[in-house]
C-alpha cells in the first residue's frame, strides 16, 4: 500500500519545473517521516513517476536532501525578504541583514509571521536538525553552517542597533525562537505563535 497518493499535476513540466515539484514532494515526505524514514519512492510516487524517472534529476537520496535544504532556504529567506520590503531585484544570497535597516525585534518577528504560514517547512527543519545532531547525518554540516549564518546575522543586526553583548543576544534570540517553534507543533500549533514571540523578543530585548 502506498504511503502517499499520487500527485496529479500535469506531466508536461519543463525540467526546472520538475525539479522544484520533486523538491516540493522530498519537504512533505521528509516532514513526516524523517530522512532516515522516507525513501526515493515515496517522492517518486508523490510525483507519479518512477524512482528511476526521479533518479534521473536527483542522483541519490543525499543528494536529494541537501538540494531540498537548499530550497527550502531559498524560498524562506526570500519570503522573509518580502515581509520586511526588500525588493525581489535584490540578491539576498549573501544575507538579509545587508539590505535594510530593520531592528533585530523586526527581522524576527517577519521570520516567526513567515514560519506561521508554512508549518511544513518549519516540520522540516526540526525534523532534520534533531536527526542531523548524529555526525553521520548527510545534513549534519548543513545545519551547523546554517546555525552560524543564522546567529552572525542577528548579531550583526544587534549590533547595528547597538545592543550591549549582540553574540549573546544572538544567541538568546535564535534559541528561543527555536524553543517555541518546537513548541507551537508539538502543541498542534494551537499557541498564537507570533504573539507569544513578540512577548519574548521584548524580554529578550526591552524598549
Amino acid at each position: 500500500m502506498n504511503r502517499r497518493k499520487r500527485s496529479t499535476s500535469s506531466p508536461r513540466m519543463s525540467a526546472d519545473q520538475r525539479r522544484t515539484s520533486i523538491l516540493k514532494s522530498t519537504i512533505a515526505c521528509i516532514s513526516k517521516f524523517g530522512f532516515w524514514g522516507f525513501t526515493i519512492r515515496d517522492v517518486a510516487e508523490a510525483e507519479g513517476m518512477t524512482e528511476a524517472g526521479l533518479l534521473y534529476y536527483f542522483k541519490s537520496k543525499e543528494e536529494l536532501l541537501v538540494k531540498t535544504l537548499e530550497y527550502a532556504d531559498i524560498i524562506n529567506a526570500e519570503a522573509i525578504a518580502k515581509r520586511l520590503g526588500i525588493s525581489e531585484e535584490t540578491d539576498i544570497s549573501d544575507g538579509l541583514c545587508y539590505h535594510g535597516n530593520f531592528s533585530l525585534k523586526t527581522l524576527t518577528t517577519a521570520t516567526v509571521e513567515v514560519n506561521v504560514s508554512r508549518p511544513q517547512l518549519v516540520s522540516l527543519y526540526i525534523v532534520l536538525q534533531g536527526e542531523s545532531l548524529e555526525d553521520k547525518h548527510p545534513a549534519h554540516q548543513f545545519f551547523l553552517d546554517r546555525e552560524q549564518k543564522v546567529l552572525h546575522d542577528y548579531a550583526y543586526v544587534a549590533k547595528r542597533d547597538r545592543l550591549e553583548n549582540p553574540d549573546r543576544i544572538a544567541l538568546q534570540t535564535l534559541s528561543a525562537m527555536d524553543g517555541l517553534q518546537l513548541r507551537w507543533l508539538t502543541g498542534g500549533k494551537t499557541m498564537d505563535f507570533v504573539d507569544e514571540w513578540k512577548r519574548f523578543i521584548n524580554i529578550i530585548i526591552p524598549d
